[in-house]
């Protein structure tokens, strides 16, 4: 691929003729790369290699229409490279997702939409057991709130969506919804979520830097 730019790349890809087809082609090869790349983390794995490259060839070429629809956003705060692959790798999950929920029955799946009993496994709590109890404290207090305090369709579409990563194609297509209400349906849940936790005292910044991932 010829190294470019930024204003490079954003001057070719708006340029006429010769020159912006030979920036679009580079431009899907290194997406295409992003893309297969992606798909090798094992997303896909019992998928045939014909038809990971075939994902992997589709996820490029909606990445690479997204970016050049959105490319006048491209400010230059990182390289266009950067701003580039995270279309194509977003592009690439949301397919792998989609295709691991393909002829999954979502009826069975959201019967009980109640969340597990998850054990925490914190490499920092032998070091921080005090951090380890307060995450354990938060779970549970996260899985009442969601169990008892949200609908039974605002707890289904939570769950699906954020916990379980079901694309939202096949939420939709489960409730029988549209995409805009579906969306309604999880703003609605997220919100009463985090005016429930506030009230028990664990404000929204507490609980995200309480299990970020320090480097």
């Amino acid at each position: 691929m010829k190294p470019r730019t930024n204003a490079e790349w954003v001057r070719e890809l708006t340029a006429q003729g010769d020159e912006q087809a030979a920036a679009i082609a580079d431009l899907r090869l290194y997406l295409l790369r992003a893309a297969l790349y992606a798909f090798s983390r094992g997303d896909l794995a019992w998928l045939s290699r014909h038809e990971i490259e075939q994902f992997a060839e589709d996820s490029a070429q909606e990445a690479l229409l997204a970016i050049l629809k959105h490319l006048h956003e491209f400010r230059s705060d990182s390289k266009f490279t950067t701003w580039a692959y995270k279309f194509a790798i977003n592009f690439a999950l949301v397919a792998a997702r989609r295709e691991r929920w393909k002829g999954v029955s979502l009826d069975q799946f959201l019967e009980d939409a109640r969340l597990p009993n998850w054990s925490l496994q914190d490499k920092d709590t032998a070091v921080n057991p005090d951090r380890a109890a307060l995450q354990a404290e938060v779970w549970a207090t996260l899985r009442e709130v969601i169990n008892q305090e949200l609908t039974d369709r605002q707890r289904q579409a939570l769950k699906a969506m954020v916990f379980d990563e079901v694309p939202l194609d096949e939420v939709v297509r489960h409730f029988g919804a549209n995409r805009n209400a579906i969306y309604k349906l999880v703003h609605d849940a997220r919100r009463k979520l985090k005016s429930r936790m506030e009230a028990r005292g664990f404000s929204m910044q507490e609980m995200t830097g309480l299990f970020s991932v320090e480097g």
